[in-house]
C-alpha cells in the first residue's frame, strides 16, 4: 500500500548536563619563546572552569508521492560557561536543511535514493588569546577581533545512494558560501567551500565489514592571502586557496551480540595552490569500541594523529625548524537508559598536542554528565 501524501514523522533528541574543562583556551603547557612576536618570552596559565554543554536536533519527513519524500532537519549545539571570567569561551552552532528525497525507478528502487536540499548554519566559536584567554588583538594599535572565527554559510547538497549486490555506495556534495565576521584591522576569512564525497560499504562477512572512502575538497578564500615560501602572508600575493584530498578505511568487527570493534585509519593532502608553503600531510589512525547490553551502553575511542608541513617553518618564521604536529584524543561515553524515552549519560574527552610551534602546544581535559530525551 502506498503511503499517505499528509503522513509526517518526527524524531527529535535534547540533551544538557554540567562539565568540567580544565584548559578552557587550550592554554599552551610550558614556558616558551615566541619567535613569531619579537622573540618574546610567553609565560602562559591554563584557565579552568564548569561549562553547561547542550545539544537538540529536530527531525522531519514527509512524504510527498510514492517514489519521493520533505525532509526536514534544524540543530543546535555548544558550551555555556557560566564564570565571568571564561565567557570567551562559549560556542554555539545551529543548522537549519531541508530538500527532497527522490527514489529512483528500477528494479531495486527501495535501495537507490538521491536527495537534493540547501542548508543554512551559524556558528560562533572560540578566538582567543591562549596564554590569557583575553580578547585578541593586534599588537600596534590593540583593536579587538575576537569574532574572527565565527560565520555563517549558505548552501547546496545532494546525495546519491545506491545498492550493487552486497555494497552500498554513497555519493554526496556540497557547495558553500562561509560569511566570516569582518574583523576589520586583520583579513576576514570569507570562503567558498566545495566537497565531493565517495563512499563504498563492503560485507567481507556476516559479522566484519570495510567502508572505504575518498573525499576532495575546495576552499577559496575572498580576502585573505597566501603565504609566501618564507611564511610571510602579504598583499601582494594572490588569494589563499586550499585544496584537499582525502583517503579512509574503516573495518568493523562483530565480535559478540554486545561488542563491536572499528579499526579506522585516515590519509589527507592539503595543497595551498602558490608556492607550497601551507601544504600538509595528516595520517590518523584509531580503535573504536562499543557495547550494549539491556539499558546501559557505552563507546571508547582512541586515535593518534601526525601532520607534516613539508615546506613550512615552526612560529610562520623563517629559519625556526620544520611545522609539524601530533595529537592523541580519547573519548569515553556511556549511557544508562531511563523511563519515558530519557537516558542518563556521561563523557570524558582527553587531548594532547605537541608541536614544534610551541604556541599550540597543550593538554586538555573535559569530563561531562548529564540526561537526554528522545521521541
Amino acid at each position: 500500500m502506498a503511503p499517505s501524501a499528509e503522513q509526517i514523522s518526527m524524531t527529535w533528541k535534547v540533551s544538557t548536563g554540567l562539565g568540567y574543562d580544565d584548559n578552557t583556551y587550550q592554554s599552551p603547557r610550558s614556558p616558551y619563546i615566541d619567535y613569531a612576536a619579537s622573540a618574546v618570552s610567553v609565560y602562559p596559565q591554563a584557565k579552568s572552569g564548569f561549562f553547561v554543554p547542550y545539544e537538540a536536533k529536530l527531525d522531519l519527513a514527509k512524504n510527498r508521492e510514492f517514489n519521493s519524500r520533505l525532509l526536514g532537519s534544524a540543530s543546535l549545539d555548544g558550551k555555556f560557561y557560566p564564570e565571568s571570567g571564561l565567557s570567551e569561551a562559549n560556542t554555539f552552532n545551529a543548522e537549519i536543511s531541508g530538500g527532497s528525497e527522490y527514489v529512483l525507478s528500477g528494479e531495486r528502487k527501495s535501495l537507490d535514493k538521491i536527495y537534493v536540499g540547501a542548508l543554512l548554519e551559524k556558528h560562533e566559536n572560540v578566538y582567543v588569546d591562549h596564554e590569557s584567554g583575553s580578547s585578541k588583538t593586534t599588537t600596534m594599535t590593540g583593536a579587538d577581533f575576537e569574532g574572527r572565527n565565527s560565520y555563517t554559510s549558505i548552501g547546496v547538497a545532494a546525495k546519491y545512494k545506491r545498492r550493487a549486490g552486497d555494497i552500498d555506495y554513497i555519493i554526496s556534495g556540497q557547495y558553500i558560501l562561509n560569511d566570516y565576521q569582518d574583523p576589520g584591522v586583520i583579513s576576514q576569512l570569507d570562503h567558498s567551500y566545495f566537497a565531493l564525497d565517495v563512499e563504498a560499504n563492503i560485507p567481507i562477512n556476516p559479522n566484519s565489514a570495510l567502508n572505504l572512502s575518498y573525499d576532495h575538497t575546495v576552499r577559496n578564500y575572498s580576502s585573505r592571502h597566501a603565504r609566501d615560501a618564507l611564511g610571510a602572508e602579504i598583499t601582494a600575493n594572490p588569494m589563499l586557496a586550499y585544496t584537499y584530498n582525502g583517503f579512509g578505511a574503516e573495518w568493523s568487527k562483530l565480535v559478540s551480540p554486545e561488542w563491536l570493534l572499528f579499526l579506522d585509519y585516515d590519509h589527507t593532502r592539503r595543497a595551498d595552490n602558490f608556492e607550497r608553503y601551507d601544504e600538509s600531510r595528516e595520517n590518523r589512525y584509531g580503535v573504536r569500541l562499543s557495547y550494549q547490553q539491556g539499558r546501559f551502553k557505552t563507546r571508547l575511542a582512541l586515535h593518534h594523529w601526525e601532520r607534516d608541513y613539508p615546506n613550512g617553518f615552526a612560529f610562520d618564521v623563517a629559519g625556526q625548524g620544520a611545522k609539524t604536529y601530533r595529537g592523541n584524543i580519547l573519548n569515553l561515553r556511556a549511557e544508562l537508559e531511563q523511563p519515558n524515552n530519557s537516558a542518563l549519560w556521561t563523557e570524558l574527552n582527553y587531548k594532547a598536542q605537541n608541536t614544534t610551534d610551541l604556541r599550540y602546544e597543550y593538554v586538555r581535559f573535559l569530563i561531562m554528565a548529564g540526561i537526554s530525551w528522545t521521541l
